[in-house]
């Protein structure tokens, strides 16, 4: 709750933030005038001189015309009668020619083209400019300071105006985002990649929402080609999703030597999601050769970026031993400095730690009181340990119904040891109904993950999985 101090800072601060953007608008209206940008420049033709791969030099109908970034457009009239467009960027202007990023496969020497003026700074750019977009022409406004209604008219009124102009599509795809419409949020991203195919904020954009969005409008596969079409922009918040869809076979097949790839780049860019996941291809080789060395080095880069799974990498580490001496200590207080961040990992291993007495004084009051807070947490490992706990009733009175209650949360969650022990519960009716059909069926999950006492079991029984 704001104080009446607070109350005034804010007022202050919303005073102080209309009358720069006044003064920026103003200032945008300045070059305008005095420039020559204008929405009302007229777009200038140029006709096709010569092709190479992926670039074509375009000759201007009026010398210094046009500017680097400006927007070309060919439209061709295909077999059926229909309008086919192709559209590039002026990557050089040249004394009476532009050099044209375009694909020019789909060119022929001799044809027309024309050329899109990158719009001036208007209102929408003010109001709606979008973090890390390469295209903006204001500063950026975060999705928490954005004047909704402001700038859903800004942005409908700038398209408007420019029709063409992939930023402001992009600019009320984001709005969107933030007005939770998603579809309606997808629809205009794709129209703005219509009209820049390279637009890295707006693939990374549309890729999340592929990904994080509603179910019905999930597609992993094509969000993966986005994020990873972006990551080749460098796009660098792209470059860990693409990194970790490779990793763990999303949208796609399994690519270690992809993942190693995108983590390298932004780890050495000091992203820490990606140095602790670099740090973990380094251990488990994956799409590179092993080399503890790097990996401990990547963990603690990560750690002292403040990224909380690398700290418990590190406690991991330590605790059992991997490239250093057993330290059950130092094991502890990386745990520790994990678990007040919040990893659920690290506050599991921290009750084991109370749990047993290693590196701290035992204190299994403790331990359930973190069992217990990373499984209201939805952490299965917790529900799983607590389980045990019951079930062996050492250190509370034994207790079938909590045990198989808590594997049932757990195998739900997919944990196979889980599933293991709840159909060992089931197979002998303890704490539950005897069901062999249900025990058998757990088993079955447990042992396509690879489970071996579950794989055993079913042998044994004579079954497959």
């Amino acid at each position: 709750m704001f104080t009446a101090k607070g109350e005034n800072d804010k007022t202050r601060i919303i005073i102080m933030t209309k009358a720069r953007n006044k003064l920026i608008l103003a200032a945008s209206f300045f070059l305008t005038a005095v420039l020559g940008y204008s929405e009302e420049t007229p777009e200038v033709k140029g006709i096709i001189l010569s092709l190479e791969q992926d670039k074509a030099t375009v000759s201007l109908e009026v010398a210094g015309s046009v500017k680097e970034g400006d927007r070309v457009r060919v439209d061709k009239i295909t077999s059926k009668d229909e309008v086919e467009t192709i559209r590039g960027e002026v990557l050089e202007v040249l004394e009476t020619d532009a050099l044209v990023r375009i694909d020019s496969s789909r060119l022929e020497v001799g044809e027309s083209a024309r050329f899109i003026p990158t719009a001036p700074m208007i209102e929408a750019d003010i109001l709606a400019s979008i973090p890390n977009d390469k295209f903006s022409q204001s500063d950026a406004i975060e999705d928490e300071q954005l004047d909704r209604r402001a700038s859903l008219a800004a942005c409908r009124s700038a398209l408007n105006e420019f029709p063409e102009e992939p930023r402001f599509h992009a600019q009320l795809g984001r709005l969107l985002e933030v007005l939770e419409k998603p579809a309606s949020a997808i629809l205009t991203y794709e129209r703005a990649l219509e009209l820049e195919p390279d637009y890295p904020v707006a693939l990374h954009k549309l890729a999340s929402l592929r990904f994080f969005g509603p179910e019905e409008l999930r597609d992993l596969e094509a969000s993966r080609s986005l994020f990873r079409r972006a990551a080749e922009l460098e796009f660098d918040a792209s470059m860990p999703v693409i990194g970790s869809m490779s990793r763990d076979a999303s949208g796609g097949d399994r690519d270690y030597a992809a993942a190693v790839h995108w983590f390298q780049i932004a780890a050495s860019k000091g992203n820490p999601y990606s140095q602790n996941a670099l740090a973990q291809c380094f251990e488990n080789s994956w799409g590179i050769e092993q080399d503890i060395r790097k990996a401990l080095l990547w963990y603690r880069s990560s750690a002292e970026l403040d990224h909380a799974p690398a700290m418990w990498n590190l406690g991991r580490v330590f605790e059992q031993g991997i490239g250093v001496t057993v330290n059950e200590r130092t094991a502890f207080d990386w745990y520790g400095k994990a678990a007040e961040r919040g990893n659920l990992d690290a506050i599991v291993s921290l009750g084991g730690f109370y749990l047993e007495g290693r590196g701290i004084d035992k204190d299994s009051n403790v331990a359930l009181e973190l069992f217990n807070d990373a499984s209201e947490k939805g952490n299965a490992e917790a529900m799983r340990q607590l389980a045990n706990v019951y079930l062996q009733g050492e250190i509370v009175k034994k207790d079938y119904d909590l045990a198989v209650a808590f594997y049932r949360k757990a195998a739900d969650k997919g944990d196979a040891s889980s599933q293991f022990n709840l159909a060992v519960m089931l197979e002998k009716g303890q704490g539950i109904d005897r069901d062999k059909d249900a025990a058998i069926a757990w088993y079955q999950d447990a042992a396509r993950q690879g489970h071996n006492s579950s794989q055993k079991r079913l042998l044994k029984l004579q079954l497959d999985w």
